[in-house]
């Protein structure tokens, strides 16, 4: 990493900054390393996003701006020089596709090595794909060692002739990625790493047990909602759908004839995701387009939310259901992101998905601004910086990843660069 702090002597190697991509706000979370497993959050920059539609830059200029005015809020904040930062992609252009890939096992003494696996990943990447379209992660899903399956931790160390694995592969446009890097990098700050946002996120609301044993996570953002399965420790599908908060903003709107700044502010404070949730149904005066005010109730308001609240819940079980373990989900489901404040939607959302659901918080933080980051809206954020921190403290990842530390990502060649980062991955 390159971030160096502004005050004299300080270290260049303590600092992670975790960029959100967001379609209606842009968030920098800027940490220091304590030791391998903690950190103190010390800066959070916050900025309206102007420029993406449902995840996808539409106008880079704007998303530039966007970017670097939160960049600077967070350097402000924090008190350090932002010179390189880990950001989330996410979207409905990301896909999740299974495969599977078998190697021999050719060292004198059978035992597999790291190589091995690289290798066995490597070849699991050899998949038709259309051309506008790369691989950004491998995940491997099971090992098998000479035909012995259940496998799920990495088999470095054990002895075999013939090694196979179950992958998911996670595909993205290219021209998306390039267009959100070419963004990120016109800001004057490097990229050390891409990462999908439901894996980000799902490492600051999402405990180990959870993964294991089986948990769906939901996360609802203003242009796309994200949906991660996990099962034994590890991603099992995952999946983006085009309805999210800004579609229930622009509901209201539409339904009151308000201005989006009213209709948002509304959906906050008197908002309700299940019509049955509210216990006092109240008027409610609102500013129409032309000032002047006018009444609604709290009732319709929610009935206008419920609407497009459950065509999320509902595709987001679809896509549970997609990844053909929804009944092995023993931990439920997980709803996180600034669409999951709204009252009601835990409800909501337990009945339409027919689990037990709850609401995801950012955990693990020691130190910091801790109480600062404890909502929902910093999800991704906050697991972006944990993400960072988790790779750098893998020696394995360390090893493949030395050319990427000690070099900056620049603009050149940057669907090679993309396309690095992620085989080393």
């Amino acid at each position: 990493m390159t971030i160096k702090r502004k005050s004299k002597g300080a270290a260049e190697e303590d600092i992670i900054v975790g960029l959100d991509v967001g379609t209606t706000k842009i968030c920098v979370i800027v940490a220091r390393v304590k030791d391998e497993n903690n950190i103190d959050i010390i800066g959070i920059g916050k900025a309206p996003s102007f420029g993406l539609h449902r995840g996808i830059v539409v106008n880079p200029n704007k998303t530039t701006d966007s970017i670097r005015a939160a960049i600077e809020e967070a350097e402000l904040n924090s008190g350090v020089s932002i010179r390189s930062v880990s950001v989330g992609i996410a979207g409905h252009y990301i896909r999740c596709i299974q495969s599977s890939s078998i190697i021999g096992i050719n060292n004198t003494d059978r035992i597999i090595q790291e190589e091995d696996i690289l290798r066995l990943l490597d070849q699991a990447k050899i998949v038709k794909l259309p051309g506008d379209t790369t691989i950004i992660d491998v995940i491997p899903q099971e090992y098998i060692i000479d035909g012995k399956d259940g496998i799920f931790e990495t088999p470095v160390g054990m002895f075999g002739t013939k090694l196979e694995a179950k992958v998911n592969i996670i595909t993205g446009l290219v021209s998306s990625i390039d267009d959100l890097s070419k963004c990120v990098t016109s800001c004057g700050v490097d990229i050390d790493d891409i990462v999908l946002e439901p894996i980000a996120s799902s490492y600051s609301v999402l405990d180990e047990t959870e993964k294991k044993v089986g948990v769906a996570m939901i996360d609802i953002g203003g242009g796309t909602s994200d949906i991660a399965v996990f099962k034994k420790g590890v991603l099992k599908y995952t999946a983006g759908i085009g309805i999210a908060g800004n579609l229930v903003t622009n509901d209201i709107v539409e339904a009151l004839g308000i201005s989006d700044s009213e209709a948002e502010r509304i959906k906050k404070e008197f908002g309700y995701a299940m019509v049955s949730e509210i216990l006092n149904d109240e008027e409610v005066i609102v500013q129409s387009i032309r000032d002047v005010p006018k009444k609604t109730s709290k009732s319709i308001l929610a009935r206008i939310i419920q609407a497009r609240m459950q065509d999320i819940f509902e595709l987001s079980g679809i896509e549970i259901q997609n990844s053909q373990i929804a009944k092995e989900l023993h931990a439920g489901v997980v709803i996180t992101g600034g669409g999951s404040l709204t009252k009601g939607t835990k409800e909501l959302a337990e009945k339409i998905l027919g689990m037990e659901v709850n609401l995801g918080i950012p955990t693990g933080l020691k130190g910091g601004l801790i109480k600062e980051v404890e909502s929902p809206i910093f999800a991704t954020g906050v697991g972006l910086v944990l993400h960072r921190l988790k790779s750098m403290n893998d020696t394995s990842k360390i090893k493949r990843n030395g050319n990427r530390r000690a070099k900056s990502l620049t603009m050149k060649g940057i669907f090679d660069k993309v396309r690095a980062w992620f085989d080393e991955l």
